[in-house]
């Protein structure tokens, strides 16, 4: 038997708040009353190392979730997976006070009719960080990828053509003028609190009505140009999305506790610009 390696003292006794693996790949079933989700998820797995270890024994984590996955591979979501990891880890390094554990998976939902289906993709998302005191924070998220037009553009190529076209000005109030499309990642976390559980395709659902989505693969009623059309009629900067999304969060989901922490992101890809633009909302439920 080999030496614990991992357990010997450090030259420095500097404690570390995150040791652990990335990029952990396997197959997860995700089963939701008559459901059944497939999901090929990637995770990231963390725990603290107190100063007097060399390291932390990371085999033990990989073990812990290779344990879960292959002897129980259905569960009721993707948050509850890496709950039960936090949970399995902690008991495995008993020298550990935290554990958190965030995973991913892309999922793809079918929508349309049986002639006209197409499949729109998103991103799974779930988190748990968990204490050895007891405290536990899990969250269930979702990041989806849409577009959104550049308002300020937009009214500045407005005033430009009211003054190439003065005959025009009428028209060129009244219609959406041309601007830069942006690609728009949004990010949706929710605390789960109170053994109350948000469901993953209520939050991909609110996201795409605020940013609408690319045209998917299969979808055959809407063109590019409609498309564009649609977001040209609403332009937003990220800032509009962010609290557009949290108002739609306040109307469709009022059952949300009050006091859990809820994450919103809004990130677009800027086609004129060598930066993104960037905004968040970072609180609680009770305060949007």
């Amino acid at each position: 038997m080999g030496s614990d390696v991992q357990g010997r003292k450090p030259d420095s006794s500097l404690p570390l708040s995150r040791v652990g693996v990335k990029g952990l790949k396997f197959p997860v079933i995700i089963r939701r009353g008559s459901r059944e989700i497939l999901l090929s998820a990637m995770a990231e797995v963390f725990v603290d190392v107190p100063g007097n270890r060399k390291g932390a024994d990371l085999s033990e984590i990989t073990s812990s979730v290779s344990s879960l996955v292959l002897k129980n591979r259905d569960f009721e979501g993707i948050e509850n997976l890496t709950s039960q990891i936090c949970r399995l880890v902690l008991d495995k390094l008993p020298y550990v006070k935290t554990c958190e554990c965030s995973m991913q998976a892309d999922y793809f939902v079918k929508s349309g009719s049986l002639n006209d289906s197409m499949l729109n993709v998103s991103t799974l998302i779930g988190e748990t960080k968990i204490s050895r005191n007891g405290e536990e924070q899990d969250f269930v998220g979702i990041s989806v990828q849409g577009i959104n037009a550049c308002p300020c553009t937009m009214e500045n190529e407005r005033s430009i053509l009211k003054e190439k076209f003065p005959q025009y000005s009428l028209a060129i109030d009244s219609l959406p003028i041309i601007t830069h499309n942006q690609r728009n990642r949004v990010m949706i976390k929710v605390q789960n609190t109170k053994g109350k559980q948000v469901d993953a395709d209520s939050l991909v659902a609110i996201a795409q009505a605020v940013i609408g989505q690319p045209v998917s693969i299969g979808a055959k009623n809407e063109s590019d140009a409609d498309l564009i059309l649609r977001q040209h009629l609403k332009p937003m900067f990220v800032e509009d999305v962010v609290r557009e999304i949290a108002k739609k969060l306040k109307s469709d989901l009022a059952g949300i506790d009050p006091e859990a922490r809820i994450i919103i992101r809004s990130e677009s890809e800027e086609s004129v610009h060598p930066h993104n633009a960037f905004a968040e909302f970072s609180g609680k439920f009770k305060e949007i």
